[in-house]
């Protein structure tokens, strides 16, 4: 069941990197100079956090723990508000918000399952704590809280016949859905 999770989890993650990438693009459809298109990096404050999260996710749950759970928590908490400060507010759709969000949802179900690593492991992945205690209902609470507003969004988003915004609001309470039922 956790490698269904995971798969789960990084494939609607994917999707939230791929979805805000191609806002990057030019209005006529060019993609713009270079190899990527320069609309893409100039879009990177949209799509760089979620960017992060899905290395983070991957590193955590499948990688070879390439950096430790806090440096990705450090990491996520510090690209979380750049969806809303580097994009003006003419500029902005409201998926910024619930991107921010998404990413403060990944980065309290991870700080709340950092635990120290027993010895002889070779990194922990994805290891929860087993006591309970009120932090992890708050970063429960707060993971659930951003799934439910992400699905709201989507049914919102459909009235506006933007295919991006619906797909990114559903990968992402699908991302976070998945993260909820491992981390149980």
């Amino acid at each position: 069941m956790h490698t269904v999770l995971t798969a789960v989890m990084l494939a609607c993650c994917i999707v939230g990197v791929l979805c805000p990438l191609s806002e990057g693009r030019r209005r006529d459809g060019a993609p713009g100079i270079g190899l990527l298109g320069a609309g893409v990096f100039r879009n990177l404050g949209q799509w760089g956090p979620m960017a992060v999260m899905l290395a983070a996710m991957a590193d955590t749950t499948l990688g070879p723990g390439l950096l430790p759970g806090v440096v990705w928590a450090l990491l996520l908490l510090l690209t979380a508000p750049l969806p809303l400060v580097l994009l003006r507010k003419e500029r902005r759709s409201g998926m910024e918000l619930h991107r921010a969000l998404s990413v403060l949802g990944m980065f309290a179900l991870l700080v709340t399952g950092l635990q120290p690593m027993a010895q002889g492991a070779l990194h922990g992945t994805h290891a929860h704590q087993g006591g309970g205690g009120f932090t992890p209902f708050l970063a429960t609470a707060l993971a659930a809280a951003v799934a439910g507003y992400s699905l709201l969004l989507a049914v919102r988003a459909l009235r506006f016949r933007r295919l991006a915004h619906p797909v990114e609001a559903f990968s992402s309470a699908g991302a976070l859905g998945a993260m909820l039922l491992m981390a149980a």
